[in-house]
């Protein structure tokens, strides 16, 4: 079953010179896969990531999560839609600093008035899973860096997303609570089955990835697939960005 289908997408930003971000962009990713957005500085993967979280609104061509097409709803059909279908986890983490870990996680839950025992039941189930369930009761500026962006993982997943959409979840953050918190994205994929679609420009944080999908100018270049051998992924991620043509922060 296909979570996202993305069909001969295109985003043109209008101005004395027109700039094509997006073009002709086509691929599908399937329930429970975990798949990597990677390209040089200006290749249009943050403005494709935008388009499909719909805070970008494309050109042309279509897009889909779970049979919807997000961008032809109205704007309270498309507040629910994101708070019920999509998941997002940012660069800087998002959390509210006058609210406790807690109160964070439960935010989109308590958004969709979702029973009470249920809340908490999700709540203990998440927190367990990310090692978090010790910070709840403490505020954003007690707890660490790797330990925040914990919290947004579980705010963005308690509400069971169709995708989650992450956008350079590591670039906050040092080597180790990087490895951290990438081996936390490959369990929430493979023991809750939740569909990720992340940017990133690190070919490490990309080897936890199952998939690779490579962009340039707007068009899509090609993929790879990890398979049993996660050393090789790697590698294969490192010459595909030198192939591109990306810069030394790229690679």
């Amino acid at each position: 079953m296909n979570v996202l289908e993305v069909k001969q997408l295109e985003k043109i930003y209008i101005g004395k010179v027109n700039h094509t971000a997006l073009n002709s962009v086509t691929f599908d990713i399937q329930q429970g896969d975990f798949v990597g957005i990677m390209g040089p500085s200006g290749s249009g993967k943050t403005t494709l990531l935008n388009c499909i979280s719909t805070i970008d609104m494309p050109t042309g061509g279509e897009l889909k999560v779970n049979g919807q097409s997000p961008h032809k709803l109205n704007d309270e059909e498309l507040a629910e839609f994101r708070r019920r279908e999509l998941g997002f986890v940012f660069q800087d983490f998002n959390l509210v600093d006058t609210l406790t870990i807690k109160e964070n996680i439960l935010l989109p839950m308590t958004l969709d008035s979702v029973p009470l025992p249920e809340m908490v039941n999700r709540l203990e189930k998440i927190t367990n899973l990310l090692g978090i369930e010790h910070l709840l009761d403490k505020r954003t500026f007690e707890i660490s860096g790797g330990q925040a962006q914990r919290a947004a993982i579980a705010r963005a997943i308690i509400h069971q997303p169709s995708l989650l959409l992450a956008d350079e979840p590591t670039g906050n953050l040092d080597t180790k609570s990087a490895k951290d918190v990438m081996k936390l994205f490959t369990s929430v994929n493979e023991t809750l089955q939740t569909t990720i679609l992340m940017v990133t420009h690190d070919p490490y944080v990309a080897s936890f990835c199952n998939r690779i999908i490579f962009i340039k100018d707007g068009k899509l270049h090609n993929e790879i697939h990890r398979g049993d051998d996660r050393g090789n992924f790697y590698q294969s991620i490192i010459d595909t960005l030198s192939f591109l043509g990306g810069e030394r922060g790229d690679i």
